[in-house]
C-alpha cells in the first residue's frame, strides 16, 4: 500500500485481491461512487491488478480504506471473460468522422440545456429526433406486436419497487420522494426560513416524512401490477413512453448519463414461447432502427450494474443464461476514444413477475415476461455523435424531419 498527498485529492493506492479483466475493472471504476461520500472515486491500474483510491478527506483516509477492501472483495468475485454474444452489427453509411464533445455543441447550439444534476431540457432538432425515435420505435412494435400505446406515472410505490426486487438489486439508485409533515408549526418554520433567505432553506430531517413514494428507477415495473389477477390466453404486448429516475451521484455526465431519462418501452407477457418468440422477433426491429437512423449498433449479451455485495452472484446467473442482451452504440468518450454506449436493452424475466403480482399465462401457471426498452436521449446523442451537425451527413428521411 503507498500514499500520496496532491494539491486535490489524498491517494491509497491498494492491490487487488487478483487481477481483473476489463469489464469488472470498469464496474469496480463506476461503481465506487457508492462506497463513501468522502470517497471521490477509484481508478484500477492499467494492469489490473491495483486501485488508486482519491479521497475527498485525508481524516476519513481509515474509514474509507476500510470500505474500500470491503468493496473490492465482493467485486473481484465476479467471473469475467464469460464470452460475448453478438446477435447483428449494423454499419452506418455515413462515412464522416464521429463528432467529438456533442454534449457542448448541443448546448452551445441552443438545443439542450443542462441544470448540472442529470435533468436536461431540449428542444429544436434535439426535441424533433427524440419524438422521431420514440415514434419510430412506437411504430414498429404496433405493427410487430399489436403493441398499444399506454402511459404510466413517474411515481411509485415503494411496496411495488420491492415486490419487483430492486431494492435488493439496484439499492443505490432509488431516488425517494417526501414532503413536509402535516403539522401547522413545522411548515411554517419552513415557509418562514424561506421568506427572506437569498437561497432555498430544507425542512429539517425530523420535520421531513416519507410516504413510501419513489421516483421510477425501471420503465417496465409500473405496467406489473396492472397486470395482476388477469390470465393470457395467447399473451399480450403494451407499449408507452416511460420517464426513468436513477440515481447516478457523480456519474452524471450530459447525455451520456442521466438522472432523469426517458424510455420507450415495450413488454411482453404470456407463456414461455410466446415470451421467446416476441424478443428473437424484436431484434430485427432494433436492427431496422438502427438503419433507419444509419448507425453503428449491435446487439450482444451483457449484465445489469447490480450493487456490490450482489454483483458477482446476480451478474453469473444473467451471464449463464443469457437473459439480458444489450443495444450498443459507439460515441466518443471525454478522451476522445471510442466506446460503446449501451442504448436500450433486451431481457427475459422468466416467470419472476408473474409469481409476484400474481398473473397466469394460457396453462394457469406463473405468466412470463420480457422487455425491451429504447433510452431515447442516448440514441440521440449517438446520432449526433455518428453524423455530426451538417444536415446533408443525415438520412434523407432524418433530416427532412429534424432540420426542416
Amino acid at each position: 500500500m503507498s500514499e500520496v498527498l496532491s494539491d486535490a485529492t489524498w491517494e491509497i493506492e491498494l492491490p487487488l485481491p487478483r487481477q481483473v479483466d476489463a469489464e469488472t475493472a470498469g464496474d469496480i471504476e463506476k461503481e465506487s461512487v457508492f462506497v463513501s461520500p468522502f470517497l471521490e472515486r477509484i481508478r484500477v491500474s492499467p494492469d489490473r491488478t491495483a486501485a488508486t483510491l482519491l479521497l475527498r478527506d485525508r481524516r476519513k483516509g481509515d474509514e474509507v480504506r476500510d470500505k474500500v477492501e470491503r468493496y473490492l472483495q465482493v467485486m473481484t468475485r465476479q467471473i469475467g471473460d464469460f464470452g460475448v454474444k453478438v446477435f447483428f452489427e449494423t454499419e452506418r453509411r455515413d462515412r464522416g468522422a464521429y463528432e467529438p464533445e456533442v454534449n457542448r455543441q448541443l448546448v452551445e447550439r441552443g438545443w439542450l440545456h443542462d441544470f448540472g444534476k442529470g435533468q436536461v431540457a431540449y428542444g429544436g432538432p434535439v426535441l424533433k429526433l427524440a419524438r422521431l425515435i420514440d415514434r419510430k420505435a412506437a411504430e414498429h412494435y404496433a405493427a410487430a406486436f399489436g403493441a398499444e400505446d399506454g402511459h404510466f406515472p413517474a411515481m411509485i410505490d415503494a411496496e411495488t419497487l420491492k415486490k419487483c426486487g430492486y431494492f435488493d438489486s439496484h439499492p443505490n439508485a432509488v431516488t425517494f420522494l417526501g414532503n413536509v409533515v402535516e403539522d401547522f408549526d413545522a411548515i411554517e418554520a419552513f415557509r418562514r426560513a424561506n421568506s427572506c433567505s437569498e437561497g432555498a432553506l430544507l425542512p429539517q430531517h425530523d420535520h421531513l416524512h416519507h410516504d413510501g413514494m419513489c421516483l421510477n428507477p425501471a420503465a417496465c415495473f409500473p405496467c406489473y401490477p396492472t397486470l395482476s389477477g388477469k390470465r393470457f390466453e395467447t399473451g399480450a404486448a403494451y407499449s408507452w413512453l416511460g420517464r426513468v429516475f436513477r440515481y447516478e451521484s457523480r456519474n452524471i455526465d450530459g447525455l451520456d448519463r442521466l438522472y432523469e431519462f426517458n424510455v420507450r418501452e415495450l413488454v411482453f407477457v404470456g407463456g414461455d414461447d410466446y415470451v421467446r418468440d416476441c424478443r428473437q422477433r424484436s431484434l430485427p426491429i432494433v436492427e431496422q432502427l438502427a438503419r433507419f437512423f444509419d448507425l453503428d449498433c449491435r446487439v450482444q449479451t451483457a449484465t445489469d450494474p447490480f450493487f456490490a455485495t450482489v454483483s458477482a452472484a446476480k451478474k453469473f446467473w444473467q451471464q449463464s443464461q443469457e437473459v439480458k442482451n444489450e443495444i450498443k452504440i459507439p460515441v466518443l468518450g471525454a478522451d476522445g476514444g471510442t466506446k460503446l454506449l449501451a442504448c436500450g436493452s433486451i431481457n427475459l424475466h422468466g416467470n419472476f413477475f408473474g409469481q409476484r403480482f400474481g398473473f397466469q399465462d394460457a396453462a394457469g401457471q406463473p405468466g412470463q415476461t420480457g422487455c425491451v426498452g429504447l433510452g431515447i436521449e442516448r440514441w440521440v446523442l449517438a446520432a449526433f455523435t455518428q453524423h455530426g451537425f451538417d444536415p446533408a451527413r443525415w438520412p434523407e428521411a432524418v433530416r427532412a424531419e429534424i432540420f426542416a
